[in-house]
């Protein structure tokens, strides 16, 4: 069982959450999701979506993932639970400043890395990912020098500081042009829907796809290699999937606990100071 730290604006608060040990990351340079795709691609575009959703599991369960070891990472999140009201930028300007005073920067993720028992009781408006070496500890520090600050008056009702799994993915395929094809699956637009966000190398005969986010069912994994494939005129066999990084620790996902939909009501809730 792992520990989950809530904190809010005016009390530390901790309990626990049986297997919240989840993971778009959206990069900064990311490409944005393109245009709709043309007609002759709607159907492809169909295709990947619905596997979107089989891949996912939509609702419950962890998708089935076997593209892990180095290529699914364990990230640390802090989500912030507004009103409706809140000053969204004034709550990220906040962490930002506090991550920054600590030697850390803090980059946007997806609140789809949150479990279903996360978002079954919220879905944060704000949502960032610490670095890869990051702890817990470390973001709970930078929570609670921001709750010095009277986040309450930017509408801030709770602070969650979450473990999250990722998949962290790059795709790659030798082409002799890799600016084109590059070009090609942006305008196709399947990559961008199967992946949201995305960054791009062209360059030196190789086209280089990187992705870090919520984990992707191997369905989808598929769909992308297709998708690169088809622009590059070669099968998708030709293009590999492999970690974006070879340093660090990976995550072994047959040896992971399942998702099960929980409910927080009922759990201990147990104030401390600070």
């Amino acid at each position: 069982m792992n520990r989950v730290l809530l904190i809010a604006p005016a009390v530390l608060l901790a309990f626990s959450l049986a297997g919240c040990t989840g993971g778009v990351q959206a990069n900064p340079a990311a490409n944005p999701a393109p245009s709709p795709p043309p007609s002759s691609a709607a159907n492809a575009a169909d295709r990947v979506l619905a596997q979107a959703e089989e891949g996912q599991d939509l609702g419950n369960g962890r998708p089935t993932v076997t593209y892990d070891g180095l290529m699914v990472r364990r990230r640390v999140v802090i989500a912030v639970h507004t009103a409706l009201d809140a000053d969204v930028a004034g709550v990220r300007k906040r962490l930002d400043a506090a991550a920054a005073a600590r030697g850390t920067a803090l980059s946007a993720i997806s609140p789809d890395v949150l479990e279903p028992a996360v978002l079954q009781q919220m879905v944060p408006e704000v949502i960032v990912a610490l670095p890869a070496t990051a702890t817990p500890a470390d973001g709970r520090t930078i929570v609670r020098a921001v709750t010095e600050e009277d986040t309450g008056k930017l509408g801030v009702k709770n602070f969650y500081v979450l473990p999250v799994l990722v998949h962290d993915l790059r795709f790659s395929v030798a082409t002799a042009d890799p600016a084109g094809v590059s070009a090609r699956v942006d305008r196709e637009g399947i990559v961008s829907d199967a992946l949201g966000n995305y960054s791009t190398v062209a360059g030196d005969g190789q086209l280089s796809i990187s992705y870090t986010g919520p984990l992707l069912g191997d369905q989808i994994v598929e769909s992308v290699r297709e998708g690169i494939s088809r622009q590059a005129h070669l099968p998708a066999s030709e293009v590999a999937v492999g970690p974006r990084s070879a340093a660090g620790t990976g995550v072994d996902m047959a040896a992971e606990p399942p998702w099960d939909p929980e409910q927080l009501e009922g759990q201990t809730i147990h104030p401390h100071t600070e």
